[in-house]
């Protein structure tokens, strides 16, 4: 019948979208491999962010002096973030290449 077909064309689909459904049963999820360039872009990436994080603090951009508080608080977040960011895809949880 036409409706089991759809029924089984569906359930495939929904597995291979759903993957908490291969989880509970039991059979392994294997991750998506990832793409050379997206590895390169986000290394690149967290690069940026830390490297201008620490100019920002060493003051390279010649910020005015009544800008301070906020060049620091600039500096620190993007070193943060560039660190939460390098964690993510040392991890791997980060959404490149899948």
């Amino acid at each position: 019948m036409k409706q089991d077909k759809d029924n089984a064309e569906f359930d495939e689909y929904r597995r291979k979208m759903h993957r908490e459904d291969e989880e509970e049963s039991g059979r392994p999820v294997v991750p998506a491999p990832k793409r050379p360039v997206a590895i390169a872009f986000g290394i690149f990436m967290i690069l940026v962010y830390v490297g201008v994080g620490v100019l920002l603090i060493i003051n390279v951009f010649r910020w005015e002096p009544s800008w301070d508080w906020a060049r620091w608080v600039v500096g620190f977040l993007l070193i943060i973030y560039g660190i939460f960011r390098g964690y993510r895809m040392f991890v791997g949880n980060d959404y490149y290449g899948k």
